[in-house]
């Protein structure tokens, strides 16, 4: 899942010591998370507790979850940032990483089914099946002959073009150039609804400014102990298989005994507006790690008269979602 991803996980790490990270890193469970003593307590014994968070509106949607583990961060970084994208299990139908500057070849493992496709063909601004920008359907109109036996294959490859494009435009001036979607009667600004995640993730500015200005000056700013690279992800979590783009920063802190794996998502096919994950690995006292993993994300909300059970049902998803992906990696690392 990633959790896409939210830059305001770095956490209780503001401190000097490492002691004073884990010291930093219960009160941010017990004072910011609001976890109660028996949770944090179980944390310690090595299970993994999670947590639904407030949102600020209806498309908003936030979890946590954290467990403590045996291992140190820079095995953890090792194995755990060589699988980012692949830590979905049956859901993910294929994933792959993006060459700098990214190539269509890149997406040579992603297929589009006959839904999708279907989708794509009767595409209309205002009127579309899938997120698309208005330049992207004009050229699906101009550059697909629907009955020609072809049509699937060259639709198949304009999308592919217009994921490069979504890469390559955001690579070179980050935020900024995020796509405006035009498939609803709104047009939605892809831009402004990551501004809104991160806008309510105001710890993260608290305790680690330099990651928040690196996710909101990209590609502009710096940051030492960085790592950056793009992958894209075809899941079938929900009735539509989504097809997504994230940027992925793995920052192992120079200076405090913590790490931080964020994702953003910077595009979706379906249902999601933007989003951020991020996946904190802090040293414990007497050795050991806590991981905490923090998603937050803006969705389309349901409508109608069932659209509040839906979207508890969609809100217990992704906290169930944040819980599978910490067992996961509490059993690749060890209680």
């Amino acid at each position: 899942m990633s959790k896409g991803v939210l830059v305001a996980l770095a956490l209780a790490c503001a401190a000097s010591t490492g002691a004073e990270d884990a010291s930093r890193a219960v009160a941010f469970m017990r004072e910011v998370i609001g976890l109660s003593e028996a949770q944090i307590a179980s944390i310690e014994a090595g299970e993994v507790v999670t947590k639904q968070l407030p949102a600020a509106d209806k498309p908003e949607i936030a979890a946590f979850g954290a467990v403590r583990v045996r291992g140190d961060r820079t095995a953890f970084l090792r194995k755990v940032g060589s699988d980012v994208g692949k830590r979905r299990g049956g859901a993910v139908l294929a994933s792959g990483r993006f060459s700098r500057p990214p190539r269509v070849e890149d997406l040579a493992a992603l297929t589009l089914d006959d839904d999708t496709l279907a989708a794509v063909r009767e595409c209309r601004p205002e009127h579309c099946g899938i997120k698309l920008s208005r330049a992207t359907m004009e050229k699906i109109r101009g550059d697909i002959d629907w009955k020609g036996a072809e049509a699937s294959s060259r639709a198949t490859q304009v999308l592919k073009e217009m994921l490069v494009e979504y890469t390559s435009a955001y690579m070179k001036g980050g935020t900024a150039e995020m796509a405006t979607y035009v498939d609803k009667e709104q047009p939605l600004d892809s831009a402004a609804e990551f501004g809104k995640v991160l806008n309510a993730s105001p710890y993260l500015i608290e305790y680690v400014p330099a990651l928040h200005r690196y996710a909101e000056q990209y590609p502009a700013g710096s940051l030492v102990g960085a790592e950056d690279f793009f992958y894209w992800c075809q899941d079938k979590y929900a009735s539509k298989p989504t097809v997504s783009l994230f940027h992925v920063v793995i920052w192992n802190s120079p200076r405090r005994d913590f790490a931080v794996i964020a994702s953003k998502r910077i595009y979706a096919s379906h249902y999601f507006r933007a989003g951020v994950e991020l996946l904190a690995a802090v040293d414990a006292p007497g050795g050991g790690l806590y991981l905490m993993d923090l998603y937050r994300a803006r969705i389309d909300p349901p409508t109608g008269l069932l659209s509040g059970a839906i979207m508890g049902k969609v809100r217990g998803g992704i906290e169930q979602a944040v819980g599978e992906n910490l067992k996961a990696l509490a059993g690749s690392q060890g209680r």
